[in-house]
């Protein structure tokens, strides 16, 4: 069982989530030789989020590796929810049952952070592709469907970033609204 922390308490980092291994759902926390999936416990709400892995082996180097993935992901993605706009503990869970929902689908996602010398946030940018399709009324995935397609297909975030639409709801939820009107008076 280990605890996620975040920010410092007189020298130390308070923990805001509980995490088991465990065996069945809803079972107790086991060792890692014995589990089938994880747990994800907030502290200050007790809200509870499980996955076994499917097809797990007990003890298994496949399992044990899909184990620490599997607590590595949902930590990340907690933590990448709670840091970030309207962290509050349901959006956490929904992004956390959101990830495991689209990985089992076969979809994967990597962090949100626009790493390797990419300034755009490709979690929020899908975010607002999501909204704009919406209302639309041809929103055909998820949030992470369309993440999944900004990282994977070659000239797809090039095309979002070309409506004006998208383009300045981006960055109005990024703050880069550029000068104030008293600024260019």
């Amino acid at each position: 069982m280990t605890d996620t922390t975040v920010g410092e308490v007189a020298g130390k980092r308070e923990s805001v989530a509980k995490h088991e291994l465990i065996a069945t759902a809803g079972g107790e926390h086991t060792s890692i030789d014995k589990a089938l999936g994880i747990r994800y416990t907030d502290k200050a709400t007790g809200t509870v989020f499980e996955y076994l892995i499917p097809d797990a082996v007990p003890g298994s180097a496949q399992t044990m590796l899909a184990l620490f993935g599997a607590k590595t992901k949902a930590t990340n993605e907690a933590s990448r929810v709670r840091n970030g706009q309207n962290g509050d503990t349901t959006a956490q869970f929904e992004a956390i049952d959101e990830v495991f929902d689209n990985i089992s689908k076969g979809v994967w996602r990597e962090k949100a952070e626009g790493g390797g010398g990419s300034r755009t946030d490709k979690a929020v940018l899908a975010g607002v592709l999501v909204e704009f399709l919406e209302a639309a009324g041809k929103l055909q995935g998820t949030v992470d469907t369309y993440l999944n397609r900004l990282e994977t297909e070659e000239g797809y975030m090039k095309k979002v970033m070309s409506n004006d639409e998208i383009k300045s709801a981006y960055k109005r939820k990024v703050g880069k609204t550029g000068p104030a009107a008293d600024d260019l008076a």
